[in-house]
């Protein structure tokens, strides 16, 4: 029973112990908060990045632009064009020194063709009726961009 009151103590004053140290490092003191210097900080801003997976679509007259960015292999961007022309050539540009490819898939989802940018940058959309193209790289990164006149 002593043995069991004297170990009792002794946690009681580790706690009392610890419990003063813990209200000693609580934190600043009512006078030290009246004599703190302001400090300044320097915000950097830095124009934010094109998202990865979107394309950008402007219209200009009849002149249509499409642009997008890749972020290396395997990355893509699809997009869709509808058109009522019999013939329609998208001039692409990207990157030099990356290989771009474009897949074309028709209104039924069948492949009309995978090209790679590098064989010839104009790619000619016949027949009319809504097109969707994936822009894809297999090697290289950066912006690209398809222009057509309709």
């Amino acid at each position: 029973m002593k043995k069991r009151l004297l170990f009792t103590l002794a946690l009681v004053m580790v706690l009392a112990i610890a419990v003063v140290a813990c209200s000693k490092l609580k934190g600043v003191t009512e006078k030290e908060t009246k004599t703190t210097t302001p400090t300044t900080t320097t915000t950097t801003t830095t124009t934010p990045e094109p998202e990865a997976g979107k394309v950008t679509k402007t219209k200009v007259g009849s002149t249509t632009n499409l642009s997008g960015v890749l972020r290396g292999v395997n990355d893509s961007n699809k997009f869709d064009i509808f058109t009522e022309k019999q013939q329609l050539s998208i001039t692409f540009t990207w990157p030099k020194g990356a290989e771009y490819h474009v897949k074309v898939h028709g209104m039924s989802g069948d492949e009309l063709g995978d090209f790679n940018l590098n064989d010839g940058e104009i790619i000619d959309l016949s027949g009319g009726g809504k097109f969707s193209l994936t822009v894809y790289s297999r090697s290289g990164e950066g912006a690209w961009s398809g222009t057509y006149t309709e």
